[in-house]
C-alpha cells in the first residue's frame, strides 16, 4: 500500500526554506509539507523571502505549503502586520509570483492555512476573507490528547461553520508530538479520534503526526534510533478500516528551540533518515578547529555506509557528496546541515511505500 500524501512539517528557518526550494520529489508520489512559522520570521529578514520562493515553488508544482501559525506570539514581527500573518504573506506570496509568472496563476492556491483548534472568532474571520479571495482548503490541528470525542467534533463543526468550509475540503492533523514510545493507550485514543474524524470529514481526511528526534545530541558517536512514529502510525492505521496519513516532523524536534541569543560554535551533527530509523552523526568542535572540515569528516563516515542513498537520491544527498574531501564543498553553519538533511528526508518519505517507511 503507498502512502496517500505523507505529510512532513518543518520550522520556518533558512535551512529548511534552502531545502523546501530545491526539492525534486516524482510528481507522482508527492509529500505535503507544513510550514511553522517562528517568531524569528520578520519582514526585513533573510527567512521570509526565502518562504515566499518556497511558497511560490510549491503552488506552481501542484503542492501549496500548509502554513502554521501555532509557534506565532500575538506581537510577533508577522503577526503584527495589517490583516495578520496569513494575509501578509498571501500578499507577498502573490505578488512574487505575479512578478516570476505574470498573470499565470497556479491550479491550486497559493498556500492552505492551518487553523488551531482553539483560534479565536478574529482568527476564524480572517481565514474566511482567504478563503473568499482565493478558494482553498483549510486544515485544523488538533493537539492530543485533545478532550472528549463529542467536544473535538463540536468544535471542529463550529470552526467549519465560521470558515464557511464543507466536508472534502477540511483537513485535520492529529499532532502527537514527540513519541519517546509507542504506548498501547496512544494508539488507541489515536485510532478512536482518527476515525471519528473520517466518519465527520471523510476518508483519508487526517494526518497523524509525530517526531522522534530528541530535543539535545547528548553524544558524539554515530547511533541509530527507532522512529517510533512509523510505528504508532502504522499501528493506527491497522486499529482502523479508513485510511489515515503519515505526518512527521521532519529531522528537528517538534517544538522549537529556545534560544538565550547568545552565539555557539556548532558542532556538527545530521539526522539521517533510512527505513524504521534515523542515523544520528555528530563531531565535536575543539579549539581551533573548524566546523565546517569535522562536518566534511561526518560525511566521509556517512558517504560509506550501506543505506547511504547516493547523490541522485535528492538535492541534500548531492550536496552531502560534495562535501566529501574530493567534492570542493564545504559546510560550517546548522542551516546547511539541517537544509541537506531535510532534503534527503522530504524525498525519503515522498518515495517510499508504507512497508519500508
Amino acid at each position: 500500500m503507498n502512502l496517500v500524501r505523507p505529510l512532513v512539517a518543518v520550522k520556518a528557518k533558512l535551512g529548511e526554506m534552502t531545502a523546501l526550494t530545491s526539492l525534486r520529489s516524482p510528481q507522482n508520489a508527492p509529500a505535503s509539507v507544513m510550514v511553522e512559522l517562528l517568531n524569528s520570521v520578520t519582514p526585513t529578514g533573510r527567512i521570509l523571502p526565502a518562504l515566499v520562493r518556497a511558497a511560490v515553488q510549491a503552488a506552481y508544482n501542484g503542492r501549496p505549503l500548509w502554513l502554521d501559525t501555532t509557534w506565532l506570539a500575538t506581537d510577533s514581527p508577522l503577526a503584527r502586520q495589517p490583516g495578520g500573518a496569513l494575509e501578509f504573506l498571501d500578499h507577498s506570496i502573490e505578488s512574487a509570483a505575479q512578478a516570476e509568472y505574470g498573470l499565470f496563476a497556479p491550479d491550486v492556491a497559493y498556500f492552505i492555512p492551518v487553523v488551531r483548534l482553539g483560534a479565536t472568532e478574529d482568527e476564524l474571520r480572517r481565514v474566511r476573507l482567504l478563503i473568499e479571495h482565493q478558494d482553498r482548503d483549510i486544515v485544523i490541528r488538533l493537539p492530543q490528547p485533545s478532550g472528549p470525542l463529542h467536544e473535538l467534533l463540536e468544535r471542529i463543526d463550529s470552526i467549519m461553520r465560521s470558515t464557511g468550509m464543507r466536508q472534502g475540503r477540511v483537513h485535520t492533523i492529529l499532532d502527537a508530538g514527540f513519541v519517546e514510545a509507542v504506548r498501547p493507550e496512544q494508539t488507541t485514543a489515536a485510532a478512536e479520534t482518527a476515525s471519528a474524524l473520517s466518519d465527520l470529514l471523510g476518508p483519508a481526511s487526517t494526518t497523524l503526526l509525530a517526531g522522534s528526534i530528541p530535543a539535545e545530541r547528548t553524544t558524539y558517536v554515530t547511533t541509530e534510533r527507532d522512529r517510533p512514529e512509523v510505528t504508532l502510525w502504522n499501528e493506527v492505521r491497522h486499529a482502523r478500516t479508513n485510511e489515515v496519513n503519515y505526518g512527521d516532523y521532519g529531522v528537528t524536534h517538534p517544538r522549537p528551540p529556545r534560544s538565550d541569543g547568545n552565539p555557539r560554535t556548532p558542532n556538527p551533527y545530521l539526522c539521517y533518515t533510512v527505513p524504521g530509523k534515523t542515523v544520528l552523526l555528530r563531531r565535536k568542535v575543539e579549539k581551533g578547529d573548524d566546523p565546517a572540515e569535522r562536518f566534511t569528516d561526518l560525511v566521509e563516515e556517512l558517504v560509506e555506509r550501506n543505506d547511504f542513498a547516493g547523490p541522485d537520491y535528492s538535492w541534500g544527498d548531492d550536496e552531502l557528496t560534495r562535501c566529501r574531501r574530493t567534492g570542493g564543498k564545504t559546510a560550517g553553519s546548522v542551516s546547511r546541515w539541517v537544509a541537506m538533511a531535510t532534503s534527503h528526508h522530504i524525498e525519503h518519505v515522498a518515495r517510499r511505500s508504507a512497508a519500508d517507511l
